[in-house]
């Protein structure tokens, strides 16, 4: 019997030995959406710090290539050529094949830099100088520069997150927003014209095999449309196309670079991108992004990526806004809804383009960062939901004074605290200023968090005992029993379990010199920075072994798979049980997927 576990390579040849879950996450990620030759690089970026291209091959070809001596190379050289058109025989460098990450070449590693630089999983920076200082373009005086690439961990752990975005899209901006955010996931970085090009595509496709090219263009005009609300709403940002330095600074960049070192070249411009003879819809929305409309919006040679922070922060608002309505909508109705608005509000302000052209002085830059968090009752009406604007409106005194008036009331609250009152709403021309208690909210969210995870595994008991040592601090076995009202016995029985699971802490005391355990003293307690990064490290490993489940599974049903794609000219999909098999499998990938998103 076959054993269906063989083969199945999860790890690159430079996976990191302490098995840190974050980073093992994030290098999962990178080979489940790019292959492992972009793990490689990945995981050696990781081990290693910030690395050139050549440190970079330095590193892989040590734990990449085989050892060859001079017996075994005379030996290949004997050998008859499996082609005609070769002379002799070429020897296997690797210790192994490009399939689970083994690489030696050159130009693999730079394709996978490629890569990893146009979905942003990769920064390319000036080498520091002498001091310890960053380059400046000015201090390059002619020489060659070699770019040193780091990781972006963060970057890759969202990778996970992307249908999120894409549903949110959907929900914010219907499918036209869905569309592009799906492209410029898809493809990393994209130019104004390909972003509208690839997504009319995509959009087409979704409604109709036969679209024509008039209804192309509405469709065009539509996604457009959307596309300039999500730049103005910062959910898109535009960056430096790759292989280019900062558009202030090009001409002091001029052929600098090393041959080696430069990845990719100039891109070509961006009016002759997907021009094919005289294709009327290329032309046509090519007139369209020039019109004085989208000028400020779509600058000549912009090229867009999504900003994962602004969805994240939106995200983030919702699930606060579902906390605040648990706890605190029967007292103060659209409580949760008020407090999502706020956030959305002020991460428009971090992120979007429209509020950072407001601040065109020193001042004005300085007065924004320190406002960045307030808001006044008046710039959440946008962000409300209409029906409950339309009823903040139809109450006595107008919206603003029936939302300044709940704002008021909902600064009262002490547990968790949801709002600061930064001005004092009466008498105030705008209703007063407010601020969302986000911290606060945060920290009380992650209490419930731990408080459950620790009831999941050990009970009510546990979980008692971790709020006791998180409230009163240092404590002896015997206290905490007395604490947790349980007998000593199994007190501490679960005081070693949680602290095997690295949940607590413990601080042990000699009162003599011959440090006898008998005479010891034992206290625990709970720090919470190491118990937060312990339940973040069991989630990271958690989400890692439902990834790694998903691709064994799509792995051992590869079979499924490809019957699935010739349904409908075999029969073997016709029989009954052979569609009750395909459901089945495909409901079990559907729970996974469900699980880890």
């Amino acid at each position: 019997m076959s054993n269906t576990f063989g083969g199945f390579t999860t790890t690159s040849p430079l996976s990191a030995l302490s098995h840190n879950a974050l980073n093992d996450l994030a290098s999962n990620c990178v080979r489940d959406y790019f292959g492992p030759t972009c793990q490689t690089v990945f995981d050696c970026l990781i081990t290693q710090g910030p690395s050139t291209l050549s440190q970079l091959m330095i590193k892989i070809r040590t734990r990449c290539k085989r050892d060859i001596n001079p017996e075994r190379s005379r030996l290949v050289e004997q050998m008859t050529p499996l082609s005609q058109r070769r002379s002799r025989a070429n020897l296997n460098l690797t210790r192994g094949n490009e399939e689970k990450g083994f690489i030696v070449n050159i130009s693999a590693v730079r394709a996978a830099l490629i890569v990893l630089l146009q979905h942003s999983l990769v920064k390319a920076q000036l080498p520091p100088k002498a001091d310890g200082t960053a380059s400046s373009t000015t201090a390059i005086d002619g020489k060659n520069v070699k770019f040193q690439y780091t990781v972006e961990l963060e970057r890759a752990v969202h990778l996970q997150r992307f249908p999120r975005y894409v549903e949110y899209a959907r929900k914010t901006y219907k499918e036209e927003g869905a569309a592009i955010v799906e492209e410029l996931l898809v493809h990393g970085r994209m130019t104004s014209h390909e972003v509208v090009k690839c997504s009319t595509e995509c959009v087409g496709r979704y409604l109709s095999d036969d679209v024509s090219d008039e209804e192309k263009l509405v469709l065009a005009q539509k996604i457009i449309d959307a596309f300039k609300t999500m730049v103005d709403d910062g959910f898109l940002e535009i960056v430096d196309p790759i292989g280019r330095a900062p558009v202030n600074e090009q001409e002091e960049y001029d052929g600098n670079e090393k041959p080696e070192e430069k990845l990719m070249e100039e891109d070509a411009d961006d009016d002759d991108v997907f021009m094919d003879g005289g294709d009327k819809i290329d032309t046509a929305l090519q007139s369209i992004l020039k019109a004085q409309k989208y000028k400020k919006s779509f600058i000549q040679g912009a090229v867009w990526r999504v900003d994962y922070k602004m969805f994240h922060a939106s995200l983030r608002s919702i699930y606060l806004g579902r906390l605040v309505t648990e706890r605190y909508n029967v007292k103060v109705p659209f409580s949760g809804a008020i407090v999502s608005a706020a956030l959305k509000f002020t991460a428009s302000k971090e992120f979007s383009p429209m509020f950072k052209m407001k601040s065109a002085t020193e001042d004005e830059r300085q007065r924004f960062l320190e406002e960045k968090t307030v808001f006044t009752p008046n710039d959440v009406m946008n962000f409300l939901p209409q029906t409950i604007l339309g009823e903040l409106k139809n109450k006595a005194g107008g919206a603003r004074t029936n939302l300044s008036s709940l704002l008021t009331t909902m600064a009262q609250f002490n547990y968790p605290p949801t709002i600061v009152e930064v001005e004092e709403a009466q008498g105030h021309p705008d209703g007063g200023k407010f601020e969302i208690a986000t911290r606060q909210l945060l920290s009380y969210l992650k209490g419930r968090i731990l408080h459950q995870v620790v009831k999941d595994h050990y009970g009510d008991v546990g979980a008692r005992i971790c709020s006791i040592l998180e409230a009163k601090g240092y404590m002896e076995g015997d206290t905490v029993a007395e604490n947790a009202m349980v007998p000593a016995k199994d007190a501490r029985e679960l005081l070693h379990q949680l602290y095997k699971a690295n949940y607590i802490s413990m601080l042990y005391l000699q009162q003599s010199k011959q440090h006898n355990p008998a005479t010891a003293s034992y206290l625990w307690c709970v720090d919470k920075k190491r118990i937060h990064n312990t339940v973040l490290m069991n989630v990271c490993r958690a989400l890692y072994n439902i990834r790694l489940r998903r691709q064994h599974e799509v792995e051992v049903g590869k079979e499924w798979i490809e019957r699935a794609k010739f349904a409908d000219d075999t029969d073997e999909n016709h029989s009954e049980a052979d569609k009750a098999n395909y459901n089945r499998f495909c409901q079990g990938l559907e729970r996974i997927d469900n699980a880890s998103i």
